[in-house]
């Protein structure tokens, strides 16, 4: 299973093995959490919501934060899929796309299939 989101001609698709990551930093208003929420909105107004999930991760990192270790292990460990099919890395990635691309889409609609 994935996630498949799109805006303009610009379209990403990630293993929905590491949506936890998702559905733990955009919250639920109304309409089920994680990327659900910002379906059918425009770039500009998914912009700012995203722009505040990565602020709840850097939070979240601070929080799993252990001095000296490199890669911040214990969040890799709380988010990469146990399968091994899809990284919290590459869950960042995807989302940070899915940011620049509403950025650069300001008047284009979000569309979402999971």
């Amino acid at each position: 299973m994935s996630t498949d989101i799109w805006i303009g001609e610009k379209s990403f698709n990630y293993t929905h093995n590491c949506s936890a990551v998702w559905y733990d930093h955009i919250p639920d208003t109304g309409k089920g959490g994680g990327f659900r929420e910002i379906a059918g909105m425009t770039g500009k107004q998914a912009f700012p919501i995203l722009s505040a999930a990565f602020d709840r991760l850097d939070q979240t990192r601070h929080g799993l934060w252990v001095s000296g270790a490199v890669g911040e292990p214990r969040m890799s460990a709380r988010y990469d899929a146990p399968n091994g099919w899809g990284s919290l890395i590459g869950a960042l990635i995807f989302m940070a796309c899915i940011m620049a691309a509403c950025a650069e889409n300001p008047r284009k609609k979000v569309g979402l299939s999971i």
